[in-house]
């Protein structure tokens, strides 16, 4: 957060909000941020419930099937298929929750991951390339046909097919539109996805019966909570579908003006996913991994 003052904000004073599912910042924190960084940051805590017609049997972390649920994915980790709904839904502006009727006060919004480093001064203002595209992102990604990829996509491309079909949609994609058509699948490992974690939205392509139609039925068939569906897919899906220039790039990635910060590290360590990490994993290795070994033998002895 200071990075992205010191680095941008400092000079636009755009409003942020925060958002956390209970009290995660204590309120000593809170009037810590707003007096070192902006007294008008706002915080807001919400506190989530599944949807009433999805079975607590049929939730993600139960389908043990997978292997990544069974290694990775515990039913501790429901706070995650919260916020994968949240972000999602961020724009279901024809609901009633105090969320969107924030959000709906401004033409353009961006969601921030808390792993994003900005790194560098930012002199362009990023939300004027939302006045003609949808959707801004940091950085193209990949997602590459691994298993685990497979495991948390499960269903999604044959959900949206089936979206497509019964609703007599022609997609503006022609990338899309063909994979339709030979029912190619790993499209999905072709596309250049948006990178999920620095988004910007130009709200005026979410106030319309396609996106109310389309975001209605990904909560009725309930994916993110079954299949961990990643929003950011989902939405820009939605946008090749509907729109001809859906998506632009910013790529500050390539441009070295921002990184993403490894979970878990309280050091100045950013990984960046299109160089060789060596580096970052030694330097993990021995300033994190090795003296908590140490420490848990040293335990061992006493």
């Amino acid at each position: 957060l200071s990075f992205l003052y010191k680095n941008f904000n400092n000079k636009h004073r755009y409003p942020v909000l925060i958002y956390t599912f209970g009290q995660l910042i204590s309120e000593k924190k809170k009037r810590e941020i707003n007096d070192k960084i902006d007294i008008t940051i706002k915080f807001f805590e919400i506190y989530p419930q599944l949807p009433g017609h999805i079975k607590e049997e049929e939730l993600y972390y139960n389908r043990t099937y997978l292997e990544y649920v069974r290694k990775k994915f515990d039913k501790k980790r429901i706070g995650f298929l919260h916020m994968c709904h949240f972000l999602l839904n961020l724009m279901n502006f024809d609901s009633n929750n105090l969320i969107a009727t924030e959000i709906k006060k401004y033409q353009s919004i961006m969601w921030i991951d808390d792993e994003t480093y900005f790194k560098k001064k930012i002199n362009e203002n990023f939300f004027s390339f939302s006045e003609k595209f949808p959707l801004v992102t940091a950085t193209w990604t990949e997602f590459k046909k691994t298993k685990t990829n497979l495991e948390v996509t499960e269903n999604m491309w044959e959900f949206y097919v089936n979206y497509v079909l019964k609703n007599n949609i022609e997609p503006k994609s022609k990338t899309l539109k063909e994979a339709i058509v030979s029912n190619n699948k790993d499209i999905l490992h072709k596309i250049d996805w948006p990178c999920g974690a620095v988004e910007i939205f130009n709200t005026n392509f979410f106030q319309n019966d396609n996106w109310k139609n389309y975001l209605e039925t990904i909560n009725y068939n309930g994916g993110v909570y079954k299949h961990r569906w990643n929003p950011s897919y989902l939405i820009a899906l939605y946008l090749m579908t509907f729109y001809d220039n859906p998506i632009y790039n910013l790529d500050y990635i390539k441009k070295d003006i921002i990184d993403f910060k490894i979970a878990g590290s309280d050091n100045p360590v950013y990984y960046n996913p299109n160089v060789n990490n060596s580096k970052i994993l030694r330097f993990i290795n021995q300033n994190i991994i090795e003296p908590i070994k140490i420490i848990k033998k040293n335990l061992l002895k006493k």
